[in-house]
This record gives structure tokens, sequence and C-alpha cells, in this order.
């Protein structure tokens, strides 16, 4: 058992006492972190840019998870920089007692033909979408090792698994996750740290998707479920992958996706 456990503690899926970290304000971060509060664990909060509107949007989720009772935290940095991501955790692990998991939701879509994506468009992608996961993945890792116990959840897409014209950027950075994921499993599990992703396909939030009408969106009729997804329903999963109970689950890919990845 994890020396995070209290006097108390009920089993695999208590939360409470847990310290927690959500890098990452996209809507399938924001709803795993609501997720762990309303479980009980105390979430520290990070916008991945330091964007006024990400940062705001950090700040307004801190609020919101402090109406429920747990302690919470919030941060705004430029996560493609390993210092500031290794200083951020750092920082929250010291305001939160120590750091249990760490959930990194960062994304920037760009969508462009590989021809006309510029260089600078191509380093931001990769930067947001996969330097910053291994960033924050390394740096929590350093805090976790201390008590032997960590779960680490990235957030990829299945664009990770699956091409898509004009995607060139976004699709190779959303792999390296998928790599990144299965190779820091093995290299931290003597840690007792656990590293598993969750790659979601086209939810309601996704930018660009058009009607949610399978009857006016082709890709709508695409999804075998006939509908995009909610943020909200990568949460439970995001919760399991965090709990206890799943101490023997690691270098795994978990899609959310209304079985997309199963179509032919």
């Amino acid at each position: 058992m994890g020396s995070w456990q209290y006097e108390g503690y009920t089993g695999p899926f208590d939360f409470q006492g847990r310290r927690t970290l959500v890098l990452g304000m996209t809507g399938v971060g924001q709803a795993i972190a609501r997720g762990l509060a309303e479980a009980g664990a105390d979430v520290g909060v990070c916008a991945a840019t330091n964007a006024p509107e990400a940062a705001l949007n950090a700040r307004n989720l801190s609020r919101e998870i402090a109406k429920t009772g747990v302690k919470t935290t919030v941060h705004a940095i430029d996560s493609t920089l390993g210092t500031g991501a290794q200083v951020m955790v750092r920082q929250v692990a010291k305001e939160l007692g120590g750091l249990d998991t760490l959930v990194v939701a960062t994304d920037l879509f760009i969508a462009k033909p590989a021809a006309k994506l510029s260089e600078a468009e191509w380093a931001s992608t990769i930067g947001i979408n996969l330097s910053s996961v291994f960033f924050a993945n390394r740096a929590a890792a350093k805090e976790m090792e201390k008590d032997g116990f960590g779960r680490i959840i990235n957030v990829s897409s299945g664009l990770g698994s699956r091409g898509l014209p004009n995607a060139a950027a976004y699709a190779a950075a959303k792999g390296g996750v998928l790599q990144l994921t299965r190779s820091l499993a093995q290299e931290y599990a003597p840690l007792g740290i656990t590293v598993n992703c969750i790659a979601p396909m086209w939810l309601e939030d996704t930018p660009g998707i058009g009607s949610a009408d399978p009857a006016e969106n082709q890709l709508v009729r695409f999804i075998p479920m006939r509908r995009f997804g909610k943020p909200e329903e990568a949460a439970p999963l995001a919760l399991y992958l965090a709990s206890e109970g799943a101490g023997y689950v690691s270098g795994q890919v978990f899609y959310v996706d209304g079985g997309v990845m199963s179509h032919l």
C-alpha cells in the first residue's frame, strides 16, 4: 500500500487524502479534475500556457473545486519548457504536501496541409502536445518516487494511432504520447509508478467537427455510436487509472471513442 494512505482508508477507490495535479485546461482535463475533487482528492490545476484565457480557466476551475471542500491550488506556465514544468510540479507538491497523481491533458490542434505548415506551427504543435507531456511526467516522477507510489495519466488522441489529412503535426505529436507512455511505464515501474494513456476521439468540444446530427454530418455517421462523446465520459476511466485498484495496469492506451478505433 502507498505511503499516501491515511487512518480511515476504506479501499482501493478511496481518494481522500490523495494529492493530484491536472495540467491542461481542455474539456477532458477539466472533467477529470472535477471528478478527482468529487472523489475527495486534493487537486492542483495548471494551465498549459500563460495566455490570459487559459490562466482564467484554471482559476475558475480551482474556485469551483474549492467549493467541494478539498484543497486546491492553481498555476499557469509555459508547459513546453522543462524548467517551468519542474518548478511548477515541485511547487504544487509543496502546496499539497506531496504528489500522488498527475494528469496531463494538454492539447493544440492545427489543421493544415503539410506543405503549408510553418516551422513555428510544427514546433508549437509538438511542444504543447508532446514535449509538455514528457517534461511534466519526468518532473512528477521525481516527486512520486519519494513515496514509492504514483499514477500518471496522459491524454492523447485517437489520431495518435490513425492518421488524418491536414493533421500531420498533431497526429505525430499524439502518436509520440502513446510511445512515451509505454516507455515511461517500463522505466517507472520499479518506482511504484504506473503510466497509462487515455485517447479520446471526436468529442463535443472538438474544434470544427460540425453538426451533431448524423443526417447532416458524415463524420457522425462514421462513429459506431452515432454521436460525439462528452469530455465527462473520460473522467470515470481516469479515476480508475488513478486509483490503487489499478496498481497492475501500466503502459496501456485506452480509447474513449464510441467504437471508432474498431471501425475498418
